[in-house]
């Protein structure tokens, strides 16, 4: 080796090292690695430089390579290095692209010499990534390097894992039109299992959003809540418009003060489904669609199926909504006056208003719990979501669906109105500050899609009517129920003659 060393350096010169000898063929290979580095291009000739490293570099003398050649070579960054080759690259890059590179860099935990980079058309940049790169681990990073750190709110990243390239690009922020008119035209032939009720936000770089509709077959129950004015009514007119668009039997249940907001539906509502007159009439309106979902239930035992889905198409059950709004009225109880006689009018009142709010809670868990199989469904609405308006960790439970409308809900709200309150995202600044793009909008958690923000389709009260009589959608000679349908559903002190039961801070003991 020694003299074989000596014969390369005679005829080559000096620095060469033998890597490896064919025996066979009688071939020894060599290469030449220089004591220095030599760079084989000065820095004004072309955007690119190549650079013969010494020998000895180690893949650990990277960063003292580059800023010795980044302080030789202004303008310049290193952007290849192979120690084991012997190579490096210096490329020409802007200040913008340097400092993307870097970000970058940082965010996937890579060499800055590892990431390429190079500026767009649009302002954005083009980025080569380091096979270190995973979506699941790099993404959300790559985003806020996208958002904060080389460009603004509005900017998204598209990412090709298999060819490790990917895009920051730059864009307005996602946002919706002041109103998203309801397609009042789409209404013939709505789907019944599924009901639309607006659209999603768009994603970043489009200008409109996809559909959004509560996919009842993955959940028979879905909650509706919001502060007043936050669109709630909007969001449920939506509902109904669509539900019985599609065929669906109506009924509705509200506080008699509140009524008013679901008086243009009220003439399609199923014969005694109107229960918005008293307390009374509501529990006999539930009462009614138990007894309902009972008969339906038999139908199906005699069928031998375990659901109305499997049932022939020709016996098949309407699908039959029921719409309970301010809840809070109907479940929480009232307050027993304390210190007066049990039989005295005051107290009597209070607590058979109590049995009824009891009845009404009872009813509305029943039909949640045991009547989805039979093709019943339930849109429950509330301002306040907790156990002391009624709609407690139980009730609360058995709903698949969340709504919760309003721009700036506080973090309460949404633990109390979302099943899963840290998946959900926030209505974006750009939205919440814009009166025009807010209205309607709200935070959607549906069974069987992603958590997303929202905005409601919007239609006047009177444009819905118009629409659902024009498509000959049913309408009662008797929508509220009848004295005999109060008289047998709701329960009465007089049944047992007796109020003193009953807790005196106003709840029931049991269920009446």
């Amino acid at each position: 080796m020694p003299a074989l060393a000596r014969k390369i350096a005679e005829a080559h010169g000096d620095g060469w090292e033998v890597d490896s000898i064919d025996p066979a063929k009688r071939i020894a290979y060599a290469t030449r690695r220089a004591a220095t580095i030599e760079v084989s291009a000065p820095p004004d000739a072309a955007d690119r430089i190549e650079v013969r490293l010494p020998r000895g570099t180690k893949p650990s003398d990277g960063d003292r390579v580059a800023t010795r050649l980044e302080d030789q070579h202004p303008g310049f960054c290193l952007t290849e290095f192979d120690p084991y080759l012997g190579k490096a690259v210096l490329s020409r890059l802007s200040e913008a692209e340097q400092r993307c590179r870097g970000a970058v860099a940082v965010a996937l935990s890579a060499k800055p010499w590892d990431v390429d980079v190079s500026s767009r058309p649009d302002g954005g940049f083009d980025i080569a990534l380091p096979n270190t790169y995973t979506p699941s681990k790099h993404d959300k990073k790559l985003a806020e390097v996208a958002t904060v750190v080389v460009g603004s709110a509005g900017w998204y990243v598209q990412t090709d894992p298999a060819s490790l390239r990917a895009s920051l690009i730059p864009a307005e922020p996602p946002t919706f039109p002041s109103v998203v008119p309801y397609p009042l035209d789409r209404l013939k032939g709505a789907d019944p299992d599924r009901t639309r009720f607006g659209v999603a936000l768009p994603a970043p770089g489009r200008a409109s959003g996809p559909e959004l509709g509560i996919d009842w077959r993955a959940s028979s129950a879905a909650l509706v809540a919001g502060q007043p004015g936050s669109g709630k009514s909007v969001a449920t007119s939506a509902l109904i418009a669509g539900a019985l668009a599609s065929g669906a039997e109506l009924v509705v249940v509200d506080d008699p003060a509140k009524k008013v907001d679901y008086l243009w539906c009220k003439p399609f509502v199923r014969r005694g489904g109107w229960g918005c007159e008293s307390l009374a009439g509501a529990v006999a309106a539930l009462g009614l669609v138990y007894d309902e979902g009972q008969r339906r239930a038999k139908i199906l035992a005699q069928a031998g199926a375990v659901g109305w889905h499997e049932l022939p198409p020709e016996l098949q059950f309407p699908p039959l909504l029921v719409v309970v709004d301010e809840v809070t009225a109907l479940l929480a109880p009232r307050r027993v006056p304390s210190g007066i006689p049990k039989d005295h009018p005051l107290k009597v009142e209070a607590v058979q208003e109590n049995l009824l709010h009891a009845t009404i809670d009872q009813k509305l868990q029943k039909i949640i719990a045991e009547l989805r199989f039979v093709r019943v469904r339930t849109l429950i609405a509330s301002q306040v979501v907790n156990d002391r308006t009624g709609v407690g960790p139980s009730l609360k439970a058995k709903i698949g669906h969340h709504v919760l409308c309003g721009t700036n809900p506080s973090k309460t709200a949404r633990a109390q109105a979302l099943a899963d309150e840290a998946s959900v995202p926030t209505v974006p600044d750009n939205v919440r500050s814009d009166k025009g793009a807010g209205q309607g909008v709200g935070v959607a958690e549906l069974e069987g899609h992603a958590p997303c923000v929202f905005k409601s389709y919007f239609a006047t009260t009177e444009q819905y009517r118009a629409a659902l009589v024009e498509l000959g959608v049913p309408t009662t000679d008797r929508p509220e129920p009848s004295a005999a349908d109060m008289a047998r559903y709701a329960p009465s002190l007089d049944d047992n003659g007796d109020a003193s039961g009953l807790e005196q801070r106003g709840e029931p003991r049991g269920t009446a």
